[in-house]
């Protein structure tokens, strides 16, 4: 399965690719393929590698996330290290599939070079990526106990990131988050609105089972203007 879709914002053009494996071989023999076919998708329609902004892993199970993370980090290296989150859920994916991603890259309106911001310590994810006036950052998550304190937590840490891009929440272009099945989106929604009360863009839920740990309840991705 391969799904492409075109965006313009700011007289930027970016593309979404979504390619799902098909359940043949191994989780990690899965996943590579699928990375590939997104690489050599977006190489296709005209996008540079080194312009990709962010990755967005689904896996069918808890075990097939944390395979498929670990060949995603090795993967996305180099000039393909972008922001990135994962999820899993085996009713996100098409019939038969362990590993879906999601991929997005940007065309530049001028010569440009994509810049990553590591967390320090390093860890699996980067903190962010910059592009062209914009920056991208990685999913957020916490574990604190009850889901406002998650979403407070998380908004504490991407107003952190937003700043050290010396970009503000009154610039973020896209807002979207990723719920347990077990949350209240419109309880969510409005968390994350109070929390975030600057950001004046659409705010995207999307239910999951599970991140890559039990504790926690959402992962919120950020796009903002700098």
């Amino acid at each position: 399965m391969l799904q492409q879709r075109r965006v313009w914002r700011g007289g930027r053009e970016s593309i979404e690719i979504r390619i799902a494996g098909r359940g043949e071989g191994s989780v990690a023999a899965e996943t590579r393929h699928i990375l590939e076919a997104a690489i050599a998708a977006i190489e296709s329609a005209g996008f540079a590698r080194g312009h990709v902004t962010r990755s967005r892993l689904w896996a069918s199970d808890a075990k097939a996330r944390t395979e498929a993370s670990d060949v995603r980090r090795d993967f996305l290296v180099g000039d393909l290290r972008s922001a990135s989150a994962s999820f899993w859920g085996a009713e996100i994916l098409p019939q038969g599939a362990r590993a879906m991603i999601d991929m997005q890259a940007l065309r530049p309106r001028a010569k440009a070079t994509k810049n990553v911001v590591e967390y320090s310590p390093v860890i699996a994810p980067p903190a962010f990526a910059t592009l062209d006036g914009m920056v991208f950052l990685s999913g957020n998550t916490d574990e604190s106990d009850g889901l406002d304190a998650q979403v407070a937590a998380i908004v504490a840490k991407i107003r952190a990131s937003l700043a050290e891009a010396e970009a503000s929440p009154a610039r973020i272009a896209t807002l979207s988050a990723f719920l347990a099945v077990t949350e209240n989106p419109a309880a969510a929604c409005a968390a994350i609105r109070r929390a975030l009360p600057e950001a004046d863009c659409p705010l995207t839920i999307s239910s999951v089972r599970g991140f890559s740990a039990a504790k926690k309840l959402v992962e919120i991705e950020v796009d903002a203007e700098t």
